[in-house]
């Protein structure tokens, strides 16, 4: 836990104060904030098959970050050029190479709205 908080910090968000009615975008809740893991050559899963990295839970710091999302593995996008993974309560859509938006996060709870 100790290396997730200090790790946060050197994520390269872009924090930012954004004058634009949030109300007037789509929203999306977010689930749950993960990173990747990558593991040791010759790690295996369950079923005896090698694998090269697992998404584990994270926090990320409260505040308003300008984000480029793009889509992941399975049911997660990547945040554009760090190594933090967002998976949404629902129903995001095609977020294909970059999808420019806003995410805001909050003690217990953040949003992401398209910018697009």
């Amino acid at each position: 836990m100790r290396k997730i908080l200090l790790l946060l910090p050197l994520i390269t968000f872009s924090a930012i104060s954004y004058s634009q009615n949030l109300d007037d975008l789509d929203s999306y809740t977010v689930d749950e904030f993960y990173k990747k893991v990558e593991l040791d050559r010759g790690t295996l899963d369950e079923d005896g098959n090698e694998i090269e990295y697992i998404y584990v839970k994270t926090k990320v710091d409260k505040g308003d970050y300008k984000i480029d999302l793009t889509d992941g593995d399975g049911d997660l996008y990547e945040v554009k050029d760090t190594n933090i993974y967002i998976k949404f309560n629902g129903y995001f859509g095609y977020a294909g190479y970059s999808k420019e938006c806003i995410m805001k996060v909050d003690y217990y709870s953040a949003k992401v709205y398209k910018l697009e």
